[in-house]
């Protein structure tokens, strides 16, 4: 077990370097320089000389393998740089966003697990009745919808035409005049239309693999000796179904993560979301590398914490996986 984990540690450490190394070269083959001569050069503007100096000053008139092992250098030395466009450290920024990102993660989550399993439950407890055909045409549906376009429609529906959510940000105009439970109410009414567009998707997957593991789990045997206990259909899933479709379950749990932190850009974006998604999206196009490389550097190693996690939690799970 313990060899198992020190493989994956390793396994992972090498997939960030990876993953920061191609990112780091993708931003150096986009078009355009964040400090162009031919943008910044004029008669009221800055001169050559200074140019050539803030260039130097943030190793751009090094080759890009120098430029690589440079931010390397100083992030193994906990220094994430600072942003090109307001000089303020990455690692500020990035903590300044980070906890809109962390509570918009959470409950999307929550939301996620909260439908996902009860609706899956509900659907294998009558395999092939109206409501389990009627969960999986909704699901499906749900699966296929492009986060853009629903979140555009959420918008349309529930803001512009109904007026019963806010359309972007995470607070109203008048915020600073509410009182904290009132501020409370308004920052959750913002929150609704974001979280709902981040969990769908994975709503969707999940009820479904909820389904098929819990019949897989209460088939054959189990089932046959849940009924001889006395207990019912419904009974059988809850005893032995969700005890063998844990171990799956903990599985998806890395996926799942994986899904949460790459819609939270879109998600961000659409709905103009102040969290780290919407940071992303701004440095990329202002090329401001040190901002990009930061975050991109916090997703993947929430991502590889989350499959860590799942991988230490499947070994708890499972015996057989521990001895392994």
């Amino acid at each position: 077990m313990a060899r198992a984990l020190l493989l994956r540690s390793a396994s992972s450490a090498l997939t960030l370097l990876l993953v920061t190394l191609i990112v780091f070269l993708l931003l150096h083959l986009l078009p355009g320089d964040p400090f162009s001569e031919d943008e910044l050069v004029g008669p009221r503007r800055l001169t050559r000389a200074q140019v050539a100096e803030i260039r130097a000053l943030y190793h751009l008139d090094e080759p890009v393998h120098r430029q690589y092992l440079l931010w390397l250098q100083d992030l193994l030395r906990g220094d994430l740089g600072a942003s090109f466009q307001d000089r303020r450290t990455v690692a500020s920024k990035i903590a300044e966003r980070l906890p809109v990102t962390v509570t918009l993660n959470a409950l999307a989550l929550a939301l996620m697990v909260g439908l996902s399993v009860p609706l899956g439950t509900l659907a294998a407890w009558r395999p092939g009745s109206g409501l389990d055909r009627a969960a999986g045409a909704g699901t499906y549906a749900l699966y296929a919808l492009p986060v853009f376009w629903a979140a555009l429609l959420l918008q349309i529906v529930f803001s512009a035409r109904l007026g019963w959510l806010p359309l972007l940000g995470l607070a109203s105009d008048r915020a600073a005049e509410l009182g904290a439970l009132e501020r409370l109410a308004d920052r959750a009414a913002h929150l609704v239309l974001p979280t709902v567009c981040l969990a769908y998707p994975g709503l969707a997957y999940l009820s479904r693999f909820v389904r098929s593991s819990l019949l897989e789990g209460t088939s054959g045997e189990f089932e046959r000796a849940g009924r001889a206990r006395g207990l019912t259909a419904l009974g059988v899933l809850v005893r032995h179904g969700f005890r063998l479709a844990s171990v799956p379950l903990l599985t998806l749990a890395g996926f799942l993560l994986r899904h949460l932190v790459a819609g939270s850009v879109l998600v961000e974006w659409t709905f103009a979301i102040p969290g780290l998604g919407l940071l992303f999206v701004e440095a990329v196009l202002a090329r401001d590398v040190p901002v990009v490389m930061g975050l991109t550097l916090v997703s993947s190693v929430a991502t590889l914490a989350g499959t860590f996690l799942a991988d230490v939690l499947y070994a708890a799970a499972d015996p057989r996986v521990r001895h392994a």
